[in-house]
């Protein structure tokens, strides 16, 4: 069995690389027919617009070549067993990111099973803050903080070296949540004395910037998983994996004879990774997830990591270039080129996008050819691309996704790719935020300006261009069509790219993770068994089956991690939902004073188990989906916002209450009431609006005072109707709730 397994790999990949010679064979003949058939020569403008393209599809041709030699198969990775313990100093880099991200960080670092005497937890903190310097008190690891600031990340963690004596340094950006086995996955191939990187994979837990402002979550992979998943364990096989920033480790010797992390460039981590495989050291790509991370939450985000990227890319090659490098092998010095000349992209695209305006708007074909002739030759071409990239690609990507992501970074990457070549010594160092929250969408046009005018032009010069077939019969019927097909799949893309910067709100303090954790249900005598379906800091999602049962509004709740740890707390029914009438329901269950120590035990819970990414899901849709998911994800916002499910019960009570704003008071009678806020009556026609302050009066108790915001008016000829939603959570609240509700059952 285990032989027609092997051969059965064999035959796969035989079959990739008969499809990648295909697809170059194929590419050679139709960029030598584009070369020597189709070129506009009618005058110098009309030559030099030609070439133009021709060369946007020479580096397109050469990307492709690059892609193909980096996907080779990786050496399968089995973690050696840890001969002697080295000791290991863990670095927390932070800069102005939230502490509530960097939290669970931490309190993973510490739940890593290694000798406790052989691991030192620090936190290296670029900003300086109280807040940070508190935490790591209170959570008992070191702090280390710099007078000065210069050479940014790079700075900090040698400052961190500097100041710890670890034989191994583990590096985690303060989002990056190790699992507990991390460490003795990986430092076991330190026992090679010739190895000086170990990195596992980036696997982000939240949704990146396109899955989820295009509503695509299900349908789209992360859009960094392509170089996780792919790309880096192609790269082991030539030993030019790199270090990716995060979630590696560095042997302390050879990491202080190269002068530490190096700071001649804006990607330390990819310029470091270079100068000790010109060494001769070896790096380690463990295909593992062993660490997961947050994506950047917002477009604006996403671009400036892809500008930092860019900038920092291009130094390598002017500042550095590993083609002359001395001490790098053939093939790493193809590796590392391959990466660098990903980052003119920017360039080739733009070229893509306007190129169907030339004939247009100004009358240039940027190719004169037939229609019938250019699908004769560019097909094949496409084709066979796609299949063979779809067979090595592992259907995390496919080309129109690629198209999307270069579209919608093309103009800013442009900008930062030409300002590198003109001062590639500047080291502006811009941190990708982290950890963000938005309390309403919002669209970003300044994003997308470039974009927006494109997208006017192309939907102008496709006008223009049908007037002119009607108007004049002169037009060239096939370059007419060439141009305006291409300018049509210009807009999709440039029409989801745009779509990118329209930011959906976040209002979620804290992700749910998709988790099945055993745990039970305690009331009146009574314990209902229960597996999670999904678990954050503040609450739970459960599944119940058989008959409706009667539950309390207040519970209490047992969590079972795989670990031998329990943790005991008082939840509140929050929501239920009936899936399947009489069958199935699900119960959303909010956590309510949670303890530090509970509060550790489920973030170890949530993040720390071995087996939490085990099975990271693919995401599968081909070029066709791609298109109709694109297409109906407008739909899916409007649905989204029809279909509303009440997250919080509201328990009907007339309690009185005021509201007050610019120092007038009005009574009223709260008709309902919830955790998260309330519906009330007011005599007469007010005209309130935005943010008031709000007093509940309940029997022989002070008022409760909170900050409250009014999310509806309805006016009648009596009265006005208002909702208010809860600026605050306050406690008061819900011991107001225990007193209205006292011996009242939910059903579920």
């Amino acid at each position: 069995m285990e032989t027609l397994i092997a051969k059965g790999k064999t035959d796969i990949k035989r079959l990739w690389w008969l499809a990648a010679l295909l697809a170059f064979i194929i590419g050679v003949w139709y960029l030598y027919w584009r070369l020597t058939s189709t070129f506009n020569t009618e005058d110098n403008l009309a030559r030099w617009i030609s070439i133009t393209v021709y060369l946007a599809e020479i580096y397109g041709f050469l990307a492709f070549i690059f892609f193909f030699l980096q996907v080779r198969k990786g050496p399968c990775r089995i973690p050696p067993a840890i001969e002697s313990y080295p000791t290991v100093d863990i670095f927390v880099t932070i800069f102005n990111e939230s502490t509530e991200v960097l939290y669970r960080t931490i309190i993973c670092c510490q739940a890593m099973e290694y000798p406790e005497d052989k691991k030192k937890v620090y936190i290296l903190d670029d900003g300086n803050r109280k807040e940070v310097k508190d935490m790591a008190e209170r959570l008992n690891c070191s702090y280390l903080s710099r007078p000065t600031h210069e050479l940014a990340k790079a700075g900090n963690i040698n400052y961190g070296l500097a100041h710890s004596t670890g034989e191994i340094i583990a590096i985690f950006d303060c989002d990056h949540i190790p699992v507990r086995t991390f460490l003795t996955e990986t430092t076991g191939y330190f026992n090679d004395p010739d190895v000086a990187i170990v990195q596992t994979p980036h696997y982000f837990y939240n949704p990146d910037s396109f899955q989820r402002n295009l509503r695509l979550e299900r349908e789209l992979s992360n859009e960094q998983d392509l170089f996780f998943r792919v790309i880096e364990p192609g790269r082991d096989h030539y030993n030019s994996s790199f270090f990716a920033g995060s979630s590696g480790l560095f042997r302390r010797k050879t990491l202080m004879e190269i002068g530490g992390i190096q700071t001649l460039t804006i990607t330390e981590d990819l310029h470091t990774s270079m100068v000790l495989h010109a060494r001769g050291y070896k790096s380690v790509y463990v295909p593992k997830i062993l660490a997961s991370g947050l994506a950047p939450e917002s477009f604006e985000g996403y671009l400036k990591q892809r500008k930092r990227w860019t900038r920092g890319g291009l130094q390598v090659f002017l500042l550095d270039n590993p083609l002359i490098k001395p001490g790098l092998t053939f093939w790493q010095r193809i590796q590392y080129f391959g990466a660098v000349y990903y980052f003119l992209h920017g360039i080739p695209r733009l070229i893509y996008l306007s190129a169907p305006l030339s004939f247009l708007l100004f009358g240039y074909a940027p190719l004169r050819t037939s229609f019938s002739a250019l699908l004769t030759h560019f097909l094949p071409y496409y084709v066979t691309s796609l299949i063979a990239f779809h067979m090595v690609s592992k259907r995390l990507r496919n080309p129109f996704w690629s198209d999307v992501y270069e579209t919608a970074m093309s103009f800013s990457i442009t900008v930062t790719a030409i300002a590198t070549f003109l001062n590639p010594g500047n080291k502006k160092f811009h941190v990708t935020p982290k950890g963000l929250r938005k309390a309403v969408g919002k669209f970003n046009p300044h994003l997308v300006l470039p974009h927006l005018i494109l997208l006017c032009l192309l939907l102008a010069g496709i006008g223009i261009g049908f007037y002119k077939l009607i108007s004049d019969s002169r037009i060239h019927a096939d370059a007419f069509s060439i141009s305006i097909f291409w300018g049509i799949y210009n807009i999709l893309l440039l029409v989801a790219a745009i779509s990118t910067a329209s930011e959906r709100k976040e209002v979620r303090v804290f992700h749910r993770l998709k988790r099945m954790i055993p745990g039970e249900i305690l009331f009146d005598n009574t314990k209902i068994p229960f597996i999670t379906t999904d678990i954050s800091e503040s609450g739970i999602s459960i599944m119940l089956s058989g008959t409706q049962v009667t539950i309390p509004l207040f519970v209490k709740i047992h969590l079972y991690g795989d670990n031998r740890e329990r943790v005991s707390l008082t939840g509140m029914i929050m929501r239920n939902d009936v899936i399947k009438e009489g069958e199935m329901v699900t119960v959303g269950i909010h956590f309510m004073k949670v303890s530090e120590e509970d509060r550790q035990a489920i973030v170890r819970m949530m993040f720390s188990s071995p087996h939490t990414w085990s099975s990271p899901p693919d995401a599968s849709a081909g070029v066709y989906r791609s298109f109709l998911s694109l297409a109906i994800s407008p739909l899916r916002l409007l649905l989204q916002e029809k279909v509303f499910r009440r997250f919080y019960p509201r328990i009907k009570k007339e309690i009185p209450c005021e509201i007050i704003r610019d120092g007038v008071t009005n009574k009223g009678i709260i008709e309902d009431i919830s955790y998260t806020g309330i519906r009330a009556s007011f005599s007469g026609s007010l005209q309130l609006e935005n943010d008031v302050t709000l007093k509940i009066y309940h029997t022989n108790n002070k008022p409760v005072s909170l900050e409250g915001r009014i999310v509806w008016i309805k006016r009648t000829i009596a009265n006005t109707l208002i909702g208010i939603h809860f600026m605050e959570h306050n406690p008061d609240i819900l011991e107001l709730l225990k007193k209205q509700v006292l011996n009242e059952k939910i059903m579920v």
